[in-house]
């Protein structure tokens, strides 16, 4: 086994190691199944699935998209107790739309354990992550702050009150209540109820009475969650333009269940009408506004003209979303309807992204207007989803812009962190990597897009070590640098390293190793310290070729350097959010140099150290 394990990690390292790791999404709008995944850090997989009525029995099957067709493959008849059976086996557990209990729990369970280590480092974690893009990540973060027990007690001495302990609750609110931001990475409705539905699992509510938050032996605790989502109703009930915006938006609906939730009480009729909530006495009686008063039914757009719904569209724009779902299905999305709403600016970047094959059936991409329109979303994209509609398209010079536009989200997730670090990569080309070299390879594909060429270096490695030169960092050149390898011999690591030595680091770079492989070889520190390259961490993408080797010499040898080995998921590849997210988090995580500070002018940060100087996330002034 690796000497380096979870629990000799400290605040920081466990907060990278979480980012690192690839654990699914904490939530999923469609059925799926659920089935073991030894691979996993949860212990199971996601996939997504349909089911059909055969003889009276529901049989499920799940849908795997191969180009541009989705394959239905089947997985067994669907029990009475969610459980899918094929004959006497078990395959897995059918889900419905909601909350991954198991990614909910993986993820709260690193956060927690960072809170344990470091309470204010964690407070720090959640303000610095409010600013990012990583949902889930700040749901998880803002349940945590919202329950944890550092809530601005009175400490005593003497019976007297001597200071106020720090109320990190605080920050939780924050994250809640803190809005239009220009960035537009606020929480919004149903990321709020989504911090309910987390902390309403057993899993979570077990977590946190195992850490004493809360009193109840049998109930789940909330902490803040009420107050906080009861000032963010009353905030936007006090300024209409802004509750009036979320029901423009398609939150009609998450906004009642939230009030519903919290038993808020509005301070006027106007607050159902608004939300076109028609309301029903209690059994109680306690209900004392709009009782049985009518309310205007929903806009509809049925029984109107296509020339009508574009008129409507451009003199009152609405979310893509919206529009979706008001025009007629006898209607439906036209050339001109889908036209004017790229006009009136309803759909956003992203959604010009995903509709691709839609502006290309209609023709769209050939008018000037939205074809520049079209380009210039293709330059803001921020995951890889681009890559996955290519497959979708037809035409090649739309398909080679998707793909442009895939590798720009990786390059500027990576491009912003690397100042001052040089980064080496290694692959294992052995004999050990028969059955992984080709998957291997694809996954370099992806990733050396992502770095500037003037600074990578790259070596294949069995016995002898070879220098790789790219002639380009595009797909193309990464796959015509790589076409000639093939997998035999050897294993030795210290020639990866022997292979690239010669090319020194700047006196104010740090370097980071990147190594491909499956480990089956002895340790290689001597070559490491031989180089001169002084690496400050690893990377490690490990790839399974097969063989059953059980050892660990990338992880072990980080650990006699005594610097840290980052673990890099596969399964990052297939995420179109992850890769540059994870990309991001490696390079930030690379700890700097301390030595080289004195002598050079020292620009790096790493992540520790920007949680760190991050200021805690305040209630915005409205609060008080």
């Amino acid at each position: 086994m690796p000497n380096t394990t979870t629990e000799t990690l400290g605040p920081a390292e466990r907060t990278i190691n979480m980012l690192l790791s690839y654990t699914d999404h904490l939530y999923h709008g469609r059925c799926g199944v659920v089935i073991p995944d030894a691979t996993s850090p949860i212990g199971v997989k996601w996939i997504p699935v349909t089911h059909k009525e055969e003889d009276g029995k529901k049989i499920v099957y799940s849908l795997n998209k191969i180009g541009r067709k989705v394959h239905q493959t089947r997985m067994g008849e669907l029990q009475d107790d969610n459980s899918v059976q094929d004959g006497a086996r078990k395959v897995g557990e059918y889900r419905k739309p909601g909350l991954y209990p198991e990614v909910a729990a993986w993820m709260y369970k690193q956060a927690a354990d960072v809170w344990k280590m470091n309470n204010e480092f964690s407070a720090r974690w959640a303000s610095y992550a409010f600013t990012q893009d990583h949902r889930d990540l700040k749901v998880v973060l803002a349940a945590l702050m919202l329950v944890q027990n550092r809530k601005g007690i009175p400490i005593k001495e003497n019976g007297e009150v001597v200071f106020f302990d720090d109320d990190f609750r605080d920050v939780g609110e924050a994250m809640i209540l803190t809005v239009d931001r220009k960035d537009k990475k606020d929480l919004n409705p149903k990321l709020l109820l989504r911090i309910h539905d987390l902390l309403s699992l057993p899993e979570i509510a077990e977590i946190n009475r195992d850490l004493g938050f809360g009193r109840s032996a049998r109930k789940p605790f909330y902490g803040r969650w009420h107050k906080a989502v009861e000032k963010w109703i009353r905030y936007r009930e006090d300024n209409s333009k802004l509750l009036n915006g979320l029901v423009k938006a398609g939150f009609r609906k998450t906004v009642m269940e939230l009030s519903r939730r919290v038993g808020y009480k509005p301070s006027s009729p106007k607050y159902f009408e608004t939300l076109r909530w028609k309301q029903a006495q209690a059994k109680d009686g306690r209900r004392e506004i709009a009782i049985g008063k009518a309310v205007a039914t929903a806009e509809t757009w049925e029984g109107l003209s296509e020339a009508e719904i574009c008129e409507r569209i451009v003199k009152n724009p609405l979310s893509y979303k919206r529009i979706v779902g008001m025009v007629p299905a006898s209607v439906g999305l036209t050339r001109a309807i889908v036209a004017a709403s790229i006009e009136a600016h309803c759909l956003s970047d992203k959604d010009l992204i995903i509709l691709t094959p839609t502006l290309e059936e209609l023709g769209l991409l050939q008018d000037p207007e939205v074809k520049n329109r079209w380009e210039a979303a293709m330059k803001t994209a921020t995951d890889t989803r681009a890559a996955n509609i290519a497959s979708r398209v037809k035409n090649q010079s739309t398909k080679d812009k998707l793909q442009e536009a895939a590798d720009t989200a990786v390059k500027a997730a990576v491009e912003k962190e690397m100042d001052n670090i040089r980064i080496y990569f290694m692959v294992d080309i052995s004999g050990s990597m028969q059955g992984a070299i080709e998957q291997a390879k694809v996954y370099l594909e992806k990733f050396l897009q992502a770095f500037p060429m003037d600074k990578i270096h790259i070596s294949v490695f069995n016995t002898m070590g070879q220098e790789v030169k790219l002639r380009s960092s595009t797909g193309v050149g990464v796959r015509q640098a790589f076409s000639n390898y093939s997998a035999g011999g050897g294993t030795d690591y210290g020639s990866g390293v022997r292979a690239l030595q010669h090319n020194k680091p700047s006196v104010d770079e740090d370097v980071l190793f990147i190594f491909i492989g499956d480990e089956g070889a002895a340790d290689f520190q001597g070559a490491v310290n031989k180089s001169g390259l002084n690496p400050v961490a690893f990377g490690f993408l490990k790839v399974d070729g097969g063989w059953g080797y059980n050892r660990f010499a990338v992880q072990n040898t980080a650990t006699n350097l005594g610097i840290p080995c980052f673990m890099i998921d596969e399964n990052i590849f297939g995420d179109v959010y992850q890769l540059p997210r994870t990309l991001s988090a490696l390079i930030q995580s690379t700890p700097v140099n301390r030595e080289a500070i004195g002598r050079v002018v020292q620009k790096r940060v790493s992540l520790a150290e920007l949680i760190m100087k991050t200021e805690l996330l305040e209630r915005p002034m409205w609060v008080a």
